[in-house]
């Protein structure tokens, strides 16, 4: 609600009011002479000079594109802090929705034209559905359109002061090069979330020693913007706004402080007493081997994750073999399945598992009984040649009552099954469980596809309980996969350590619906590692004979082959 202090606002933030109430009369139909008063009056209490808050009703009345109606809500604005319309429309429509019509070149008829249509309620389920070319097919948008759409939404969620690691990582290291590049005698090192490479970032942290002497340096490094700044800390904003702080400590601490402000809480400080008091060391290396511990690298530095044998290594990106989870053409991919073998060939992965949509979700092309099959026909013409071992799958829709998409007939036909939920989103944690628990008992289900639905810093996925869920996956050799798409990432890499002790397989999927999708496999690897995944229990990073014969072995335990 649109709460103010009497007459506190200003002509801007009045005149958003009024865009607010036009589009939102435009999404619900209002008719279009209405809608186009409210706008323009918007835009002509943009232009008055004067604070409107303060200005007499009549006065206001008489201003060009203002009139009686938007003058008496003004007025009542001022009096009670809101007005009675705006409450009313906000009322009906989800508060994701409001925030969309934020997005620059979205108005209200198109906003309506992608919540009724494609269900979607959240800026980032828009991205997201963006990202999927699902936009770019409604009529009336376009690829172009789309383009726009996804440059505006980044734009706006710059602005919000949290990022994705996968959003700001290469800038980062841009930055960081550069600074290293200017201080020469010094020494200066990324810490905190961004060295951990935790999936949001809300500060970038850099640590230099003392002797660098950076305050000298600061105009060279014309990417900072400088609030605040003291003998020990520097603070500001980088491009796109994002926060950072450099870190200024003594030369002989530098190894030591990056230690501290680099792990968790729990994990540093479970290494501290073990030092003895001791705080200068040559490397962080030295300290480990001070402590008595083995190194540790800084994403594996969280008190939750065990410590690695060497005979069992962490998850690496090119331990990944093959590339699991993908959309062709056929549903609502960029690229055509021979294309995106292609692609996965040149990179030398040795298998492909292509798994368009399932018939329920229309919205994403998904494929029919008849398409399936003709999918199939190519498939298998293409893997006489293509040089890779394409497998045919299908990300299958568990419906709302935990069924797959398909019977049972059809289900056969696939090499795999990959099940996912991308409707119906709002449950509680019993209601979410009970439908995840149920696909995963089909004999069918190969791979349990993004667990909680979530999107990072824009939806936080339906409630599940993730230990019930691992353990039916353990009891029905179900795969858990790790959706590496930067806005997903789902599972949350803080259960993998139980997967690993119940063991159950986690399968590091980019969930491509392009050629340029299949790098977010890097993403996955990167939450992977965080969570202690070790090669052993990576299931695409086994050979294609590992995951032929463990296929096969599967579908004879379960009857189904």
């Amino acid at each position: 609600m649109y709460f103010c202090e009497q007459g506190m606002l200003s002509n801007k933030e009045v005149s958003t009011i009024f865009k607010t109430i036009g589009g939102l009369m435009e999404l619900h139909g209002e008719n279009d002479f209405k809608t186009k008063s409210y706008a323009n009056a918007a835009f002509q209490i943009g232009r008055i000079h004067e604070p409107v808050m303060e200005l007499e009703e009549d006065d206001l009345a008489k201003r060009q594109g203002i009139g009686k109606s938007v003058a008496a809500k003004i007025v009542e604005l001022r009096n009670s802090g809101t007005i009675a319309a705006l409450e009313e429309l906000m009322a009906i429509t989800p508060p994701g929705i409001i925030e969309i019509l934020r997005i620059k070149g979205l108005g209200g008829k198109k906003v309506g034209v992608i919540w009724r249509e494609l269900g979607i309620e959240t800026i980032g389920e828009l991205l997201y559905a963006c990202n999927e070319n699902r936009l770019s097919k409604l009529k009336g948008f376009g690829e172009k359109t789309q383009e726009s759409v996804i440059q505006s939404i980044n734009y706006y969620q710059s602005n919000q002061g949290k990022f994705r690691y996968a959003t700001i990582a290469a800038l980062v290291d841009e930055m960081l090069a550069t600074m290293q590049q200017q201080l020469t005698n010094g020494k200066i090192a990324l810490c905190g979330a961004i060295r951990r490479q935790d999936n949001i970032i809300d500060v970038v942290q850099f640590i230099v020693n003392k002797s660098a002497n950076i305050s000298q340096h600061l105009s060279a490094f014309s990417f900072l913007e400088i609030e605040q700044q003291n003998e020990t800390l520097i603070i500001g904003k980088a491009q796109n706004d994002i926060h950072f702080q450099i870190i200024i400590v003594e030369d002989a601490q530098f190894y030591f402080e990056l230690f501290v402000r680099t792990g968790d809480e729990d994990f540093v400080n479970g290494v501290l007493p073990k030092l003895n008091g001791k705080t200068q060391f040559y490397s962080e290396e030295a300290l480990f081997e001070a402590a008595g511990e083995s190194y540790r690298a800084p994403e594996l530095r969280v008190a939750a994750i065990k410590q690695v044998e060497i005979d069992n290594p962490i998850v690496r990106f090119e331990d990944i073999q093959g590339v699991v989870h993908n959309h062709s053409t056929w549903s609502d991919g960029k690229n055509t399945v021979a294309e995106m073998a292609e692609a996965c060939k040149k990179n030398g992965y040795t298998y492909f598992v292509i798994s368009d949509h399932s018939k329920t979700a229309v919205y994403a092309g998904g494929l029919t009984e008849a398409q399936i099959i003709a999918q199939q026909k190519e498939i298998t013409a293409l893997n006489s040649t293509a040089g890779i071992k394409i497998y045919s799958s299908i990300e299958c829709d568990i419906l709302n009552d935990g069924t797959l998409d398909y019977d049972d007939a059809v289900l056969k036909t696939f090499d795999l099954v990959i099940v996912s939920i991308h409707q119906n989103l709002k449950m509680d944690i019993d209601k979410a469980t009970q439908r995840l628990l149920r696909a995963i008992e089909n004999p069918y289900t190969t791979i349990l596809g993004h667990m909680t639905g979530r999107l990072l810093l824009s939806r936080p996925g339906y409630p599940v309980d993730h230990k019930k869920i691992i353990d039916a996956c353990a009891a029905n050799d179900v795969v858990i996969e790790i959706n590496a798409n930067p806005y997903r990432l789902d599972i949350d890499h803080t259960y993998i350590p139980y997967a690993i002790e119940k063991g159950v397989m986690t399968s590091i999927n980019p969930d491509a619906h392009s050629i340029e999708g299949i790098g977010d496999i890097k993403w996955g690897v990167i939450s992977a590692r965080k969570g202690g995944l070790t090669k052993a229990m990576c299931w695409n990073a086994q050979s294609l004979e590992t995951v032929d014969n463990w296929l096969i072995a599967r579908k004879k335990k379960k009857g189904i082959l």
